[in-house]
């Protein structure tokens, strides 16, 4: 993990899950920061990932500091950044990474809207899986 993302790593482990969303949210902009004064780039977006596979029910804000600055490479690296987070959502989706993936389904065409439309499905469909995220797959999918 980068060593930017400790701090928020750190936060979510001495935490449970009715912590400060002020707080969290102030936390998350401070390492924005950090990575932004260190010229962290299009690198991190899979330690971010990671950190939401490893928090699976987290909400890391609507969208949040973090979510706008790995969003922010989108555009230059549309599909480096979709596989990536394709990648993380097949492998453990959290309910923030499926959030960040209805976003693209949203903007993507038809035929790339389906493919990731049908992997939100599965999720959906996986027993396996915390209720939670399939209610939230299943919210996106309505």
């Amino acid at each position: 993990m980068n060593e930017h993302l400790k701090p928020i790593a750190h936060f979510l482990e001495n935490n449970n899950v009715d912590f400060d969303e002020d707080d969290f949210v102030e936390l998350q902009y401070d390492v924005v920061d950090q990575l932004e004064e260190h010229n962290i780039g299009l690198e991190i977006i899979t330690d971010v990932l990671e950190l939401m596979e490893t928090n699976p029910l987290v909400e890391f804000g609507s969208p949040g500091p973090l979510t706008h600055f790995i969003e922010s490479f989108y555009m230059e690296h549309k599909r480096e950044y979709e596989n990536l987070l394709e990648a993380s959502v097949t492998r453990k989706p959290s309910v923030h990474s499926l959030w960040l993936l209805n976003r693209v389904i949203n903007g993507s065409d038809e035929k790339r809207a389906l493919q990731l439309t049908n992997i939100m499905r599965s999720i959906y469909e996986n027993n396996q899986l915390d209720k939670e995220i399939s209610n939230v797959a299943q919210h996106f999918l309505e």
